[in-house]
Formats: C-alpha cells, sequence, structure tokens
C-alpha cells in the first residue's frame, strides 16, 4: 500500500465538485494510466450516488469515497446512503455497450465507468448496503 484515505460528503453538488478536484489530483499524483477517463469513472460514480441519496429524498444523506493505492493500480469505492444499484443493472454490464444506451434517459454512467475502468464490481456488505468498486492500472512512466 501506497496510500490510503477517505473523502466523506454531503450528496450535494457541492461534493461533486469537490469529488473532482480529488480525483483529478489523484490521477496525476499516482500517474492512472489514462487521468481523464479516470476522473470522468469517479465523477459518475459519484453524481450516481448523490441521485440516489436525492431519490430517496434524504437532505442529510452522505457519499463516502475509499481510495487506495498500491505500486500497481489505484482503488476508489464509492458507497452511499441512498437504495444502491440495483443487482439487475449491473448483472446488464456484460450485455449492453454503450451504443446501446446512448439515447436512454439514463444508465449510461454504470456502463461508461464499466467500460473505462479496469475493474468494477458491487461489494454487498452485511448490513445490505452496496459500494461500487472500480480501479484502473498506473501508468508505467509515473512523475515521481
Amino acid at each position: 500500500m501506497v496510500a490510503e484515505w477517505v473523502v466523506r460528503c454531503k450528496a450535494s453538488e457541492e461534493a461533486i465538485a469537490f469529488c473532482d478536484l480529488i480525483a483529478e489530483q489523484t490521477a496525476c499524483l499516482f500517474a492512472v494510466r489514462d487521468a481523464e477517463l479516470f476522473v470522468l469513472a469517479v465523477h459518475e460514480a459519484i453524481v450516481n450516488a448523490v441521485k440516489a441519496v436525492r431519490r430517496l429524498g434524504l437532505s442529510e444523506g452522505t457519499i463516502l469515497l475509499f481510495f487506495s493505492i498500491t505500486d500497481d493500480e489505484v482503488t476508489v469505492a464509492v458507497e452511499d446512503d441512498g437504495d444502491g444499484i440495483p443487482k439487475e443493472m449491473f448483472k446488464q454490464l456484460g450485455r449492453k455497450t454503450l451504443s446501446d444506451v446512448l439515447l436512454a434517459e439514463s444508465g449510461r454512467g454504470l456502463l461508461l465507468i464499466h467500460e473505462i475502468m479496469d475493474m468494477t464490481a458491487v461489494v454487498e456488505r452485511a448490513d445490505g448496503r452496496r459500494t461500487l468498486v472500480m480501479k484502473m492500472q498506473r501508468a508505467q512512466q509515473r512523475p515521481f
């Protein structure tokens, strides 16, 4: 392990902007293989988390981001106080492409994350909450 940290924010537009900044700095400092796509994937996960909290009408709902960096990869886990990612939606990821959902009202974000990141998974905790875990390899050439 090179570094680990947790960020907890109220689920809001401000949290999306804040988490975008953290993702940008993480991508740059720890040299992921594609910084722009990494930031986009984290952004989509945060937007989905904020929407999930809002769907339940939770004015004080929060989102949590867990970052873990090793010599080889950067892992980000996103959890929220919302209703979680429906299991069926995650199961469909291997069967749909971006062109299948391009004009759909929703459903693009998770598919985009799945396409961008090297690994995605939904981990169900003992309390029934689900956490989206995503990983991206670090670049071979690093500034440090």
